[in-house]
């Protein structure tokens, strides 16, 4: 069971966390808050009852247009503004230590020209790109360009190692 998260999305929602979280449960995966308040009732509600925080990246609502930054977009605008963004939302993260920060990768996603997505919901248009759109060569460009782009953020030095170790 320690490996058990409840979700937290939007806000700190009590009444969810006395329903599903139990003590033997690793902890709480937050996403989205609307307010500060909420951060906090998060970490005192950690301590009080001793379990990890993970955040589905990012932890704070109105940040930015889309929830995920679109960091391999083709546009060097937009990946300088989701780099930005991440920085300053890890910035912020470290006072609320947790133990991990889940991003979705590839943003935008790379769809498979032959399969028919039309069931499939995205925001914006903006969310994505088909696999004719973006070689290959280019995807393991902007993600070599990626990590190092972050530093000199050490929070990602793990992260750093886990993409070498794939290459």
């Amino acid at each position: 069971m320690k490996r058990f998260l409840i979700g937290q999305y939007g806000s700190f929602d009590e009444q969810k966390m006395e329903r599903d979280f139990r003590d033997e449960f690793y902890g709480i995966e937050a996403c989205l808050f609307e307010n500060e308040a909420d951060t906090q009732k998060l970490l005192s509600a950690s301590r009080a009852r001793d379990f990890r925080i993970g955040v589905h990246f990012p932890l704070r609502a109105g940040k930015a247009l889309l929830r995920d930054a679109l960091f391999l977009d083709a546009n060097e605008l937009t990946r300088d503004e989701a780099l930005r963004l991440i920085r300053d939302e890890l910035d912020y993260l470290r006072n609320v230590r947790p133990d991990y920060v889940l991003f979705h990768y590839p943003k935008p996603v790379i769809l498979d020209d032959r399969v028919n997505w039309d069931k499939w919901h995205f925001s914006d248009r903006t969310e994505y790109v088909y696999d004719s759109d973006y070689s290959l060569e280019l995807f393991t460009e902007r993600s070599d360009h990626l990590l190092p782009g972050l530093a000199p953020l050490p929070e990602i030095t793990a992260s750093r190692r886990f993409w070498n170790s794939m290459r």
